[in-house]
């Protein structure tokens, strides 16, 4: 059982499933409304105690009732806490979803006091006795300086960059990602980042800018990809009817590192995390990743053997 650190946002998410979107000036009626903790990096901590790991988050919270709220449920996941800094007179973040009736959804987020977390609250202290640090964020400071010190401890590491680093270009892409074990990302990402409208040209692009051991792109419903050592993997998804797909990139992602930890190979780490994510989706909100065990046992009802 590793300890896995990562490094993000802690959100509070409010889901307003809603059979149309509004235009201008005007309203829908929602179909239904419910909350729960979010932010990418915590959503993968919390879904890497599901795959049997330790974890611990990294970030920054308000000193307010929404702080108090999110904190405490994060900790009641078997999250480690500790080095979860407050920020007083900052709210915490908050972030709107709009889910439609096939899964899809679309955010609006308040970042408050998510922006705390500084480079410097990232050292040998915070990463003492971790075995594998996640960062899901864009912010090039936080990836450069978790980089640095993972690297000195000799940890391997894993970079979600999302939306926020794919708008940055490839220049500064690459050299924040530069190093990294593992980089995730989406396909509308990486079109971004490589200015391609076709991903697997991009996936190309990108293998061949960023200096990095395993390029993973997922493809929605599509499943995804992995670039690793000049081999290109493709595994499809599982098809299962959609609820809710927020947070099923953080679940993938958990699930790829966690295989990878149990020394699983490209194929199969695709594999198990694509029936992760895919089991996902067919639940409501971004904490509803599945257990290892049941991702195993849905693998077996299938016919596939994943190693315990």
């Amino acid at each position: 059982m590793a300890l896995v650190a990562s490094i993000g946002n802690l959100n509070y998410d409010i889901y307003i499933k809603t059979p149309e979107l509004p235009g201008l000036d005007q309203s829908v009626d929602a179909v239904d409304i419910y909350t729960g903790g979010g932010g990418s990096a915590a959503n993968f901590a919390v879904a890497i105690t599901r795959m049997r790991h330790r974890a611990r988050f990294i970030g920054s919270v308000g000193d307010d009732v929404l702080g108090d709220m999110i904190l405490r449920e994060l900790a009641g996941e078997g999250v480690d806490v500790s080095f979860v800094k407050r920020i007083k007179g900052v709210r915490s973040g908050v972030v709107v979803v709009l889910v439609q009736p096939d899964g899809v959804k679309r955010m609006i987020a308040y970042r408050g006091a998510n922006m705390g977390l500084s480079p410097d609250d990232i050292n040998e202290e915070s990463l003492g006795g971790v075995d594998h640090v996640h960062i899901a964020s864009g912010r090039v400071e936080l990836i450069l300086k978790a980089k640095e010190v993972a690297k000195r401890l000799g940890k391997t590491v894993s970079v979600d960059g999302g939306t926020a680093l794919a708008r940055k270009g490839l220049e500064i892409a690459s050299k924040a990602l530069s190093g990294v074990d593992v980089v995730l990302m989406n396909q509308v990402e990486a079109k971004m980042l490589a200015s391609s409208a076709d991903h697997r040209a991009a996936v190309d692009v990108i293998a061949k800018s960023i200096n990095a051991k395993e390029v993973v792109i997922t493809l929605g419903d599509r499943g995804a990809m992995a670039v690793s050592d000049g081999e290109f993997i493709y595994v499809d998804a599982f098809k299962l009817q959609p609820v809710d797909t927020t947070g099923a990139g953080d679940t993938f992602a958990a699930a790829y590192i966690a295989a990878r930890l149990a020394g699983l190979s490209l194929y199969e780490r695709l594999l198990f995390a694509n029936a992760a994510a895919s089991i996902k989706v067919t639940r409501p909100g971004a904490r509803s990743s599945p257990k290892f065990e049941e991702v195993a046992e849905f693998l077996k009802s299938l016919g596939y053997r994943i190693a315990d």
